[in-house]
């Protein structure tokens, strides 16, 4: 869990803060990224705008891109393109051009979670490992809160079939009817805490105390307490996509 002294600052700062792992000193992070080892000081106490590749550098040195910032930050920093993007011409157009460069993160099916008896598929997911990127609808530019997934397993068939893709946004958060990605608390012996493992489901209520979901195969609603949650993100629908 980040220090509460690294929740003061701006938000880009917080952000970092919240990603950095536990063991890297801010200032060792600052220069094996290759930036001013008063990068961190700096943001938090002056609040001085980074460049686009400093941010960039940053995140890269420890695995993460722009779209794993968990608060709002300016979006001339957050729209960057990934080192690995890169940029098509759509047929049929002149002007139109749109970035490959949505990432598809990595998952799997892991063991089914009991939920009151019942079993409850759930996804690993792996944030570290980009499996591809997609191209980002233009409705998307400027959108590093939007990843993708691959759906695991048949539980929200026919919503989303095993192996399909669903695009899911961290910026809004799910309202009862959407869709959403569930992150889970998980133990752990080493870090103590850690969001690996995921339920993408339909949020029927949400209270205080836990999160009411349903899957379709088999059909069921189940109740997951709140502090068994991390975050819910939300899961893009077809007019999300469109203009």
């Amino acid at each position: 869990m980040p220090d509460p002294d690294d929740m003061r600052g701006t938000p880009l700062y917080q952000s970092l803060m919240m990603l950095k792992p536990a063991d890297l000193p801010e200032t060792e992070w600052a220069e094996k990224a290759g930036v001013n080892r008063s990068f961190f000081s700096n943001l938090k106490s002056k609040g001085n705008s980074p460049r686009s590749d400093t941010l960039r550098k940053l995140l890269s040195y420890i695995g993460k891109t722009a779209a794993d910032l968990p608060m709002p930050v300016p979006s001339r920093l957050t729209a960057l393109p990934s080192p690995n993007a890169v940029t098509f011409q759509m047929e049929g157009s002149g002007a139109g051009r749109m970035a490959r460069d949505l990432p598809v993160y990595g998952t799997a099916l892991g063991a089914d979670q009991v939920v009151d008896g019942e079993a409850v598929e759930q996804t690993m997911l792996n944030t570290a490992e980009v499996t591809e990127y997609r191209r980002r609808p233009a409705i998307l530019d400027g959108r590093a809160d939007v990843y993708g997934l691959y759906v695991q397993g048949s539980s929200m068939h026919p919503r989303w079939r095993d192996g399909g893709i669903v695009f899911v946004e961290s910026r809004r958060r799910p309202a009862v009817g959407d869709d959403a990605v569930v992150y889970l608390r998980t133990p752990d012996e080493h870090d103590g805490e850690r969001t690996s493992s995921v339920l993408i489901k339909t949020l029927v209520r949400k209270t205080a105390a836990y999160v009411e979901l349903e899957q379709y195969q088999p059909p069921l609603v189940f109740r997951i307490p709140m502090e068994q949650v991390a975050r819910m993100d939300r899961v893009l629908t077809l007019d999300d996509l469109t203009d």
